[in-house]
This record gives structure tokens, C-alpha cells and sequence, in this order.
């Protein structure tokens, strides 16, 4: 029944937004919203395993990723409001922005908690058509291009996926077993009838969930959806939309690893995960647009998380913990880039310098958000990047992981001379005639969650891991 209430709830805010064109009736709206989200994640956390619908379940999966999706849902709508004030954006433009992404919210906690792969399949297209209107709000040439190609390449991809899990059903020897559904396959033990068409549906399935989760090989369309993005979209882009993809093949994954193919589906994840590092590292070497480099360091994450599901055991729990860090950190970045482009008035980072000096604030955010990011203590992802190239090792792959950390040298090398060069260096005259100020408090958002995720690195709450370790128990090695 709660849930029933939520999904009304955000029909009608939705529309309420749509319709409502008076600005603070728009903030009312929002915050109404924001409200019944966290009304729903308090009911997650006080029913747990709660079952509604008969299509969704409240397992622990969901709970983390809902949690994750609620906290940054809150700071991408403080900045879009933000983001409108500096822009004087248009009342119908803003209306439609506002509408799509309360539906997008929707769609996407909708997907965290589907226990249905069909269902799953379905929301998870409907978020294409939602991110595909914010993809496009500034309405220029290149907004348009990315929002075709987004849609047309998602549209492509998702289809595969829809095969892919048409096949898997016709593989097994139980076909349509506990109505399709993730608790009930993974309940049962899985008979492949046959073996080639299980492997294909694996193989379609990644595909397609692929250009969500933005690894190979379709991650390009979130490059350049990155690129005429808001900056609070391409935010949650890089993080919420990252993370369904994640979720999705993550529970397709715990189907496979239960099968006899489960050592080939593992080594399509490390090709998977070492092409989408191969390919951020060597873009990252001629990148000029400083929102296409921090899209790449998300691509090399979304690959590093591949790897760890691939390598199974406590690289799983690594795995989770490090999609939790990155969501934090990165869209704490992208939030700041916007500040970036509205003080300079370009993305090209030829000529820019002197941002510490002009926004110190916003530069303490970067430097911060710096060595998060990449993984430098006391950044969680350290430890979660440590465990996982250990248990890398320990399952026989230190190859791989040598090959890795050569490719995380050439990420850190560009993404710090690029960073330190816009904070430190001087801007050319060019650029420095034309800068815009920016108030200083508008990066305190960016800098509260940077810290709170610096305090979760540091001392990760014993519940938060507790729920993390339940989330990936289903692992048949953890």
C-alpha cells in the first residue's frame, strides 16, 4: 500500500509541476516530493524484505540504492534551482525540467526495488525518456544531437536486454519459474537446457544495461550526454542512472553465478570492465572538455565495479561500497563544474586557471572532491579499490590488476594536471576579461556532502555495512 501511495504521490507532483507554473509553488511541490521519498525510504528501513504488488521487494539491494538515490535527489535540486536563478530560466522550460525529474525519481526507485525482470526492463526504458528531456533543456545544436543519439542507442541497447531475458527464460528448463521474478530464481536451482543460448542472453543482457551502467560498449552516449547536460543532470547521470544500470546487471549477475556458466559470465565482466578502463584512461589523454573528464573518471569506476563483481567474494561488498562513495563524490564534482562554466563561460579547458583564487570555497570543494575520487587515503575508494585488486591477486589475476593500476596512473597523471591547472594556474586574459563572480555559499551543498562523505570513509556506520554485507550475501563464494 505504501508504495501504491508513493507512485501516486509522484503522479501527481508531476503533473503539479507540469501545470503549476508559479516558482514557489514549484519549491512547495519539490519539497513535498523530497518529503514522500524519504517517507518512503523510513518504511523501507522499518519493513524490511516488505513485499508489495507482488512485483516489488524490499530487500536490502534496494534499500542501499534508494537510501543513495534520496540523498543526491535533495542536493540535484537545490542546484537546479540554482542553476535556473543564474540562467532566468524560462517559467514552461522549468516546469518541464522539474516535472521530468520527479518522474525520473520515480522511475528510478522503482527499478531499485523491481523484483520483476520484466518490470525492471520496463521502468528502466522509461528513465531514457525522462533523462532524454533534461538531456536536452538548454535546446541548442549539440543538446539536440546528444539527445538523439541518447535515445536511439539506449532505445537499441535496452532491446538487446529484452531479448537477452527472453532467451534466459527459454534456456532454463523451468521456463517462466516463480513468475520471473529475482528472489524466486534465486530460491530455486537454475537447470540449463541449453548452455549457448544461456551465455547469448548473458551477452544481450550486459549489452543492453551497458549504456546505463556506462561501461563498454555502449558508454560513448553518456559521454556526450555529459557534455550539453546541466550540470546537475549530468550529475545524476554519473551517479543515480549509473547505479540502475549496476543494479540491473547486478541481479542478473546473481542468477548466472548460481549456474554452471558462472566462471564464463565472470570472465566477460573482467573483458567488460578492463575495456571500459582501457577506454577512459586512453581518452583522458586528449579530453579538452573538463565535463568529458570527469565523465571518463566515471566510466573508469563503472569498469572498476565490473571487475569486482567479476572477481566475486569480498570484492562484491567492495563493489556496493564503492558505487555508495563515488555517488557522493562525483555528482559533488558536477554540481561545482556548473559553477565552473557559469563563472568562465566555456567547458573547453584551454585558458582556464585561477579558480581557487576567484571561488575559493568551490576550489577547496574541488581539491576535496580530488582526493576522493581518485582514491587517495583517507578516500574510501582506497580501501574499496585495495580490496578488490586483493582478492584480484588471490584469485589468480595479478596480471590484470598490474594492467590496472599502469591505467589508474595514467587517470590520476591527466585528471590532476588538468584539475591543478584550472585551480592554480593563471587564466589567460582572454578568459580572465570575462569571468562571472559566483556567491561563495553556493558550493557549501557540494562541500557538506564531500565532508559526509569523508566521515563515511573514515568511519563507515556498523548498520551501513551490516545492510551492505546482507545485499551481496546471495554470493556463493562471500
Amino acid at each position: 500500500m505504501e508504495l501504491v501511495l508513493y507512485f501516486i504521490s509522484v503522479l501527481i507532483i508531476t503533473a503539479g509541476l507540469f501545470l503549476w507554473r508559479n516558482k514557489y509553488a514549484q519549491i512547495a511541490l519539490v519539497v513535498l516530493f523530497l518529503a514522500v521519498q524519504t517517507a518512503l525510504l523510513s518504511v523501507m528501513f522499518i519493513k524490511p524484505q516488505a513485499r508489495w504488488l507482488e512485483f516489488f521487494l524490499n530487500d536490502s539491494t534496494a534499500r542501499i540504492f534508494t537510501g543513495i538515490l534520496t540523498i543526491t535527489s535533495a542536493f540535484a535540486f537545490l542546484n537546479s534551482f540554482i542553476y535556473f536563478n543564474k540562467r532566468n530560466e524560462r517559467v514552461l522550460l522549468r516546469s518541464i525540467y522539474l516535472g521530468s525529474l520527479t518522474l525520473f525519481f520515480g522511475c528510478m526507485t522503482g527499478i531499485f526495488l523491481a523484483d520483476n525482470a520484466g518490470l525492471l526492463w520496463a521502468l528502466t526504458e522509461a528513465t531514457t525518456l525522462c533523462i532524454a528531456i533534461l538531456i536536452y533543456h538548454e535546446r541548442t545544436k549539440e543538446s539536440v544531437e546528444a539527445t538523439w543519439k541518447y535515445v536511439f542507442v539506449s532505445t537499441i541497447g535496452l532491446s538487446f536486454s529484452f531479448i537477452g531475458i527472453i532467451l534466459l527464460d527459454m534456456s532454463s528448463l523451468n521456463p517462466g519459474a516463480a513468475g520471473f521474478s529475482f528472489s524466486g530464481l534465486l530460491s530455486q536451482d537454475i537447470s540449463v537446457e541449453n548452455t549457448l543460448l544461456f551465455q547469448v542472453s548473458f551477452l544481450l543482457i550486459l549489452i543492453g544495461f551497458s549504456v546505463k551502467m556506462g561501461v563498454f560498449p555502449l558508454h560513448t552516449v553518456c559521454i556526450d550526454a555529459h557534455s550539453v547536460a546541466p550540470g546537475p543532470i549530468s550529475a545524476l547521470i554519473s551517479t543515480s542512472l549509473m547505479n540502475v544500470g549496476f543494479v540491473a546487471v547486478f541481479r542478473f549477475y546473481r542468477i548466472f553465478a548460481s549456474t554452471s556458466v558462472f566462471l564464463w559470465a565472470s570472465n566477460v565482466l573482467y573483458i567488460i570492465g578492463f575495456l571500459s578502463i582501457l577506454f577512459a584512461a586512453v581518452y583522458m589523454l586528449k579530453v579538452k572538455n573538463y565535463k568529458r573528464l570527469i565523465a571518463y573518471s566515471s566510466i573508469e569506476h563503472m569498469g572498476f565495479t565490473a571487475l569486482g563483481l567479476a572477481t566475486g567474494g569480498v570484492a562484491w561488498f567492495a563493489a556496493v561500497l564503492h558505487l555508495l562513495y563515488h555517488s557522493f563524490t562525483k555528482s559533488s564534482l558536477f554540481f561545482q563544474v556548473t559553477q565552473i562554466i557559469r563563472m568562465y563561460h566555456t567547458k573547453k579547458m584551454y585558458g582556464l586557471g585561477s579558480y581557487f583564487v576567484r571561488n575559493p570555497l568551490g576550489g577547496i570543494v574541488f581539491i576535496l572532491g580530488f582526493i576522493l575520487i581518485l582514491g587517495i587515503p583517507p578516500s574510501g575508494m582506497f580501501f574499496t579499490e585495495l580490496i578488490i585488486f586483493r582478492e584480484m591477486i588471490a584469485n589468480g589475476m595479478l596480471w590484470l590488476a598490474i594492467i590496472i593500476l599502469i591505467l589508474f596512473t595514467v587517470i590520476i597523471w591527466m585528471f590532476t594536471k588538468n584539475i591543478f591547472n584550472i585551480l592554480f594556474r593563471p587564466a589567460c586574459s582572454d578568459i580572465a576579461r570575462n569571468i562571472s563572480p559566483v556567491k561563495w555559499w553556493e558550493s557549501l551543498p557540494q562541500l557538506i556532502l564531500l565532508i559526509t562523505t569523508l566521515y563515511i570513509s573514515i568511519n563507515p556506520p556498523g548498520w551501513l555495512l551490516d545492510l551492505i554485507r546482507d545485499s551481496v550475501s546471495v554470493n556463493p563464494v562471500f
